[in-house]
């Protein structure tokens, strides 16, 4: 019988062979979660570990966003840097999403059946923003049709506007049901790694990706009475959300460690992992961190080893920048210079200070409260809530010392401990650490004689609205960078320059959204909208990203 693999296959993950025969059940492994063994408790953590681990392990993510590129040390095809972006490149991605959202549907209909509202409202939370992204990413995609799959073996398409719209009242739902429980089931706290089994937390949560939603059609249609409504319930810019297992923590195991120090830092045994060698940050994230003294400087990025120039490539620095230590890579840049003469990831920012030892087992952070609070200092800057420009004043200072508070160790530590990537050598060049508190040096960033963050120097609404959205974009760098590429859409801030390799489809444009994948393409082709099978992801938006404006393309070295 023909089926849609895509739509098909996290079932077959979830339930294993669960159907063979009976007269095989002699040897049945009895460890096996088959479905009369699974509970809310067994399928909830699986799932919220998926979710982490699709949230910061993507290099395409990471280059989307511009805050990394390929470094010197590796050749090949970087599509999403060329903007050469195939269907096939996307076929995980899309299997991924529903594949998770098939097991939380799952555990959704198991708590209904178990009358257990907490554990449902949970997974609409968690299925919300899944669908979210993929809307973000591929605009109309299956999704009422999209779990049926005995039933429905060739699934439509649903306008994005139309199912954003039922994901905003969905998540408002499940913020409803979670703030009016009064007690969580016994199990949750020990099962869930985002919360802890906290309810309040969650009721936070749940009004936050409401409001992540809201905003994110803000520019499209009216959202006051909405945003105006929960905007009190949200997460406070102070406020973080870092998920972990409960019982044990992160552990120094491969697979079992902090997603993103595994993803791109160092091994269970304190070796490289290729991407530390094969992605560096961009000279955007750089210079904006470097000629603003920011203090994450050196929390974000690491020093050049090697002063000069890497003549073996023909890299020739301006002459401002020969002695500098912080160069980031221009992004998309082809032969770029070697990994000593130019900036890598921050171990500051990978292992959350210098011990690499605590960095395999620091928690992963879910939710930031600063992404929240740049939102509400957007919403009172354009008068979707109260407060006009004190309130946002406030929400984005303090979203600002929020941000900079979650790396205070490793804007703290001593520049001693700092090691290159190769874990052998002391850092040298490494910006000093700050002498105080975290929020101490953001106050000293804020209050610079600067209009790029100094609030009391900024010239108008367009000029506060920028440094809102570029504190946010600086924000999201080492744990979302799939929101900061979808921030940066909607809001075209900060201006990001095009890729130097852009220019051989597309020239002075980012990519706005993505080609649907290929399987989809091979076992759905009659459902994908006639207008989206080849459009032009440099031009052809989702509903919400009502403009994609020419940039300059980045200057190389």
């Amino acid at each position: 019988m023909k089926k849609i693999l895509t739509y098909t296959i996290a079932a077959l993950l979830t339930f294993g062979l669960s159907g063979c025969s009976e007269w095989l059940d002699v040897n049945h492994d009895p460890n096996n979660a088959t479905p009369d063994r699974l509970t809310e408790a067994i399928m909830l953590p699986a799932q919220q570990y998926a979710m982490l681990n699709n949230m910061t392990n993507s290099t395409y993510a990471w280059c989307l966003s511009h805050f990394l590129t390929k470094s010197g040390d590796y050749s090949g095809s970087y599509t999403f840097l060329s903007g050469q972006v195939m269907p096939q490149n996307l076929n995980s991605w899309w299997e991924t999403y529903y594949y998770m959202n098939w097991n939380l549907k799952t555990m959704h209909d198991m708590a209904v059946t178990n009358d257990e509202p907490v554990y449902q409202a949970i997974s609409e939370v968690l299925q919300v923003i899944n669908f979210q992204r993929m809307v973000d990413i591929w605009g109309d995609i299956p999704y009422t049709d999209s779990f049926a799959p005995d039933s429905i073996y060739n699934p439509k398409y649903d306008e994005a506007e139309t199912i954003y719209n039922d994901l905003i009242t969905r998540a408002h739902a499940a913020a409803q049901t979670l703030e009016q429980a009064t007690e969580a089931p016994g199990d949750l706290a020990a099962a869930d790694m985002m919360c802890g089994g906290d309810l309040s937390l969650w009721t936070k949560v749940a009004y936050s990706v409401e409001l992540r939603l809201l905003m994110r059609v803000s520019n499209y249609q009216d959202v006051t009475a909405q945003v105006t409504a929960i905007y009190e319930k949200c997460l406070s810019p102070e406020e973080n959300v870092d998920a972990e297992p409960q019982s044990t923590g992160f552990l120094a195991e491969t697979d079992k460690m902090n997603i993103f120090f595994q993803s791109y830092g160092w091994d269970k045994n304190q070796s490289p992992v290729t991407n530390l060698r094969q992605y560096c940050p961009t000279s955007t994230l750089v210079d904006m961190l470097r000629d603003n003294n920011d203090p994450r400087l050196r929390v974000y990025a690491d020093p050049r080893t090697s002063l000069g120039n890497d003549e073996e490539v023909g890299i020739t620095y301006p002459s401002n920048l020969a002695t500098e230590r912080y160069i980031g890579i221009p992004f998309g840049q082809m032969n770029p210079p070697g990994l000593e003469y130019a900036t890598t990831t921050g171990r500051g920012i990978l292992a959350g200070g210098s011990d690499l030892a605590e960095g395999m087992v620091r928690p992963s952070t879910f939710m930031a409260g600063a992404e929240v609070g740049f939102l509400l200092a957007e919403a009172a800057l354009r008068g979707i809530i109260p407060g006009g420009d004190a309130a946002a004043r406030d929400y984005y200072e303090r979203s600002v010392i929020s941000a900079m508070k979650r790396h205070e160790a490793a804007m703290q530590d001593p520049s001693e401990n700092f090691l290159d990537w190769r874990n052998t050598n002391p850092l040298v060049g490494m910006r000093d650490p700050i002498s105080g508190t975290a929020e101490q040096a953001a106050r000293q960033y804020l209050t610079q004689n600067s209009s790029f963050m100094n609030w009391s120097n900024m010239a108008d609404n367009s000029a506060k609205l920028e440094a809102i959205c570029t504190q946010k974009w600086l924000a999201f760098m080492g744990y979302n960078p799939m929101e900061a590429w979808f921030e940066q859409r909607r809001t075209d801030l900060p201006t990001l320059p095009s890729s130097c390799w852009a220019g051989v489809v597309n020239p002075n444009h980012n990519i706005c959204i993505l080609p649907y994948p290929q399987t989809e393409r091979n076992l759905n082709m009659d459902n994908i909208p006639a207008d989206c099978r080849d459009r032009n992801i440099f031009v052809a938006g989702v509903f919400w990203d009502l403009d994609n404006p020419v940039v300059p393309q980045v200057d190389v070295y």
